[in-house]
């Protein structure tokens, strides 16, 4: 082992603790003798150094010790960064993270807050001595011999239920990518419960993001896993609230499980991809994201036509052949939208109603009706920035074009994704 102050790293290939200094020195020397390290690295103030000494003569062994100073045990930020400067120590040591401990059972109440703060997001061990018996009628310190080591006192169960909050949070704004990176990027051992908590959240949030990216198949393979995993959680720890959040997910879950089947796995148009596009619309609206919003209210009035064409033609309106079209908009229209190739008739938005009209679908009279309404909707998605124009889209009219899709095509009821408890 050398020392990093002559210009060396320092190495171990042993255990290594690390300790806070202060106190009564037996509890410090039953935990050392107890994990046997190579290497001691003390947390201390100038006055609490000299206690390194009687610890030390005290053991049967002979680590090495280092020393990290804080300037003031009383001051947290002083306290703090020296207990870093102990965590970067061990960072430059050739030892494995499972082989760290650290002790905070001395030194001020400062101190052993910022070693707890400087370590928690660290994959180490943590140990306190506490004991059965104080003295000053039990409010003291610890009596030498009534020692208790405790080293299931690992702070990391405090610092992974705050993970679990932050995951709770960022699913139930529908951040799934963020959810599912601090599952993914979590350190240190996890307690059993939080271990099973995330076992069912992260493919259910991987789940809804690919429902979000309308990868409907991709989503429905995840939720076999996240429901499997959920429901075991339910049994190893019942929740009502967290079975209400089970009913809500099978709902949405067979609504998604409609889309895929109605539309064969999306290759073919159905109402129910419509009503998809719409409720994927309005969680963007909640969002705040207007922009994102319009392109699928808009698509969903596309898809509107496209359902209703298909449907009473047989055919897709990007593939329609000349005598599809109705004789007093045929020639019209083979100027306009036929390709030169394959001789077949692709026909935008008001063309699609125009057909429908002419041929007696009530959709078609519908829209034309309605078309100084339906002329807004396409304005506002034709000057934001998503299409050709380089406005946002308000809240304002993002509501309105809402308003006037769903109602075009006959939706008002829509759903969220359920929110864990």
């Amino acid at each position: 082992m050398e020392d990093e102050g002559k210009g060396f790293m320092v190495k171990s290939d042993g255990k290594v603790m690390i300790m806070s200094l202060g106190g009564s020195p037996e509890p410090l020397i039953k935990s050392i003798q107890a994990h046997k390290p190579k290497c001691i690295i003390f947390l201390a103030s100038h006055d609490s150094t000299p206690l390194a000494g009687d610890i030390l003569r005290a053991l049967d062994h002979k680590p090495t010790a280092f020393y990290e100073i804080t300037e003031d045990p009383n001051i947290m930020y002083e306290c703090y960064r020296a207990a870093r400067r102990c965590v970067e120590r061990v960072k430059k040591m050739n030892v494995a993270p499972a082989e760290v401990t650290v002790d905070y059972t001395g030194g001020t109440k400062v101190m052993t807050a910022a070693l707890i703060l400087a370590t928690i997001g660290e994959p180490y061990r943590f140990n306190y001595v506490g004991g059965v018996e104080r003295n000053k009628g039990g409010l003291g310190t610890v009596m030498d011999g009534y020692e208790k080591m405790y080293p299931e006192m690992s702070p990391w169960s405090i610092f992974a239920e705050e993970e679990r909050r932050q995951v709770r949070t960022l699913f139930n704004g529908r951040r799934f990518s963020a959810a599912i990176d601090i599952i993914d990027t979590r350190s240190g051992e996890l307690p059993a419960q939080i271990k099973s908590y995330f076992a069912f959240v992260r493919p259910l949030a991987e789940g809804f993001l690919f429902w979000e990216q309308f990868n409907h198949a991709a989503a429905d393979r995840r939720f076999d896993t996240g429901e499997a995993a959920l429901l075991d959680y339910l049994q190893a720890y019942p929740l009502p609230e967290l079975e209400l959040f089970a009913q809500d997910f099978q709902r949405c879950r067979r609504f998604l499980k409609s889309v895929i089947e109605k539309t064969d796995g999306l290759k073919t148009f159905h109402m129910a991809l419509v009503e998809d596009l719409l409720n994927n619309a309005r969680r963007r609206q909640i969002d705040r994201r207007y922009d994102d919003a319009t392109a699928r209210i808009y698509r969903a009035l596309e898809l509107y036509g496209q359902v209703c064409f298909a449907e009473l033609t047989g055919c897709p309106n990007d593939k329609v052949r000349p005598e599809v079209i109705p004789t007093e908009l045929r020639d019209d229209f083979i100027k306009k939208y036929q390709d030169g190739k394959s001789r077949l008739l692709k026909l935008p938005l008001t063309a699609t109603f125009l057909v429908l009209k002419h041929k007696g679908h009530e959709a078609g009279q519908r829209f034309f009706e309605r078309e100084e309404e339906i002329k807004k909707v396409t304005q506002n998605r034709n000057y934001s920035i998503l299409a050709h124009g380089i406005n946002p889209i308000s809240e304002k009219a993002c509501t309105s074009i809402f308003s006037t899709v769903a109602d075009f095509v006959g939706l008002s009821e829509f759903f969220d994704f359920p929110r864990l408890p």
